[in-house]
């Protein structure tokens, strides 16, 4: 079989967590690590744990509307690193279980999906993995990988790529 919706979908996620999880490795490793968790780009903006809270919930949330389950939705709790890396080998799990014929299937199924805090439509599979979820999984793993340059962290484009190339790609691991 080729390339399937499976493959743009939950393959992307678990890519784009790999990347966080990576990325976040780095920023432990910095001087101020201490403060990052709540580091912001500006100050309207959210901090750097709710970047990764958004990441990993709308990765659940597309998990659960591709596979036909109610997803999991996590507390706010996310104030170490330590913290952060077990919510995002929670959600790993959870789309490493997903069976990909299942979510072959999803995409093209209806289903009430909320869009909002008090608004529920009617879509599809696909049209939410690639309008809702991968969207907000992008920005926000570029925000967070955005707030860690800016606070100092010595990370570039090869770290935000590290989840998304087989672990021979280049040696930059």
């Amino acid at each position: 079989m080729g390339y399937t919706f499976y493959d743009g979908t939950i393959a992307v996620a678990q890519s784009t967590l790999g990347s966080l999880s990576h990325i976040l490795r780095q920023a432990e490793q910095h001087p101020n690590a201490s403060t990052l968790i709540e580091a912001r780009l500006h100050s309207d903006m959210y901090p750097l744990s709710d970047q990764i809270r958004i990441v990993t919930q709308f990765s659940e949330n597309l998990a659960a509307k591709l596979t036909g389950r109610e997803p999991v939705t996590f507390e706010r709790n996310l104030t170490t690193f330590a913290k952060c890396h077990e919510r995002i080998e929670t959600v790993l799990k959870a789309l490493n279980a997903a069976d990909k014929d299942v979510v072959n299937q999803h995409a093209e199924i209806l289903g009430p999906t909320q869009v909002g805090p008090e608004q529920t439509v009617q879509m599809a599979g696909a049209a939410f993995a690639h309008t809702v979820a991968l969207p907000n999984i992008y920005f926000h793993l570029v925000t967070a990988y955005g707030i860690l340059r800016k606070e100092g962290v010595p990370v570039g484009k090869r770290d935000y790529y590290v989840g998304f190339f087989p672990s021979d790609f280049g040696g930059n691991q």
